[in-house]
């Protein structure tokens, strides 16, 4: 039977695309998380994964012949979070659209890209600081970010504290205690805190470009007694608004990024002479083992 008069999907440029890899290319510099993290599926509004533990560690000898003695057993448990559905909607004129603008590019592709851009802040954003919020009685559902998750080694520091290398050294040993020997991978700081690190006199790493013998006033490696840190700038682990410094410490291989929606690009109802727009997306956090993760709060914001 001939099929010419078929509607194909090729060529048809209606057709929904997610578009997160053009947002992870161009949002600013803290994408860290959205782009760095691991990508999973959500297949509902509440999301949950599965952890486990292990019996332990201690010496399991037994007396020749003798029976067996049961050890007590453990099932999974579910860690859950709620996803959340991130939107960014924008509206271009059509008089917009038909000037001429110095930038010299129509005014709905420019506004299509900053929309994106948008996306992606605004979901590091929530997948950095995100407190859990049900979405029931007309509000809107939030995920629980990676701060939030974390419970185990998460420590308010007494008012004035100023950070040092021993604060580090304490979190990074409570982690390897308790996580099962794990380790944090990553750490995230603000400004002042990367400064305060850079002034630590022993165990960090400064490079030295051999070609014109200048030293880079900047710790990007720490190198402490229980591994390598790479440090990194991330404007939303610390804001102005945040009464006390505070540095994050992440294992990069225990978070997901679970997505219902990868966002895309959505054509709204026209009213008017205007083009409307959305992008969106349904995304949340997946916490695999929140304990070999460390949150510090209550520092003094000096350098």
């Amino acid at each position: 039977m001939a099929t010419t008069s078929y509607l194909r999907s090729e060529g048809d440029a209606s057709v929904r695309e997610d578009v997160l890899g053009l947002i992870e290319q161009l949002t600013a510099q803290e994408n860290q998380f959205l782009s760095g993290l691991g990508k999973t599926v959500a297949i509902n509004t509440v999301h949950s994964t599965l952890t486990d533990t292990l019996r332990t560690a201690a010496s399991a000898a037994v007396e020749e012949g003798v029976d067996a003695t049961l050890l007590a057993r453990t099932t999974p448990t579910r860690v859950t979070n709620i996803v959340q559905t991130v939107a960014i909607p924008f509206a271009v004129t059509g008089i917009q659209e038909a000037v001429d603008h110095y930038q010299g590019e129509n005014e709905l592709v420019r506004q299509t890209r900053k929309a994106m851009a948008d996306w992606g802040n605004a979901a590091e954003f929530d997948i950095v600081r995100g407190t859990t919020a049900s979405g029931a009685s007309g509000t809107a559902a939030k995920l629980k970010g990676i701060i939030s998750a974390i419970t185990t080694n998460s420590t308010t520091q007494t008012s004035g504290t100023t950070l040092n290398a021993s604060h580090i050294m304490a979190i990074l040993q409570d982690v390897y205690d308790k996580g099962n020997g794990e380790m944090v991978t990553d750490l995230f700081v603000g400004g002042l805190m990367k400064r305060r690190i850079s002034t630590f006199t022993t165990s960090n790493t400064k490079y030295v470009d051999a070609s014109n013998k200048v030293a880079v006033d900047a710790v990007d490696v720490y190198e402490t007694d229980f591994g390598r840190l790479r440090i990194h700038l991330h404007r939303f682990v610390q804001q102005s608004s945040d009464a006390n410094a505070r540095l994050l410490g992440v294992n990069m291989d225990k978070w997901k990024l679970a997505y219902l929606r990868k966002p895309f690009i959505q054509e709204l109802a026209q009213a008017g002479d205007a083009s409307k727009r959305q992008v969106i997306g349904d995304l949340t956090v997946e916490a695999r083992n929140e304990a070999v993760n460390f949150f510090l709060d209550g520092f003094l914001k000096a350098a």
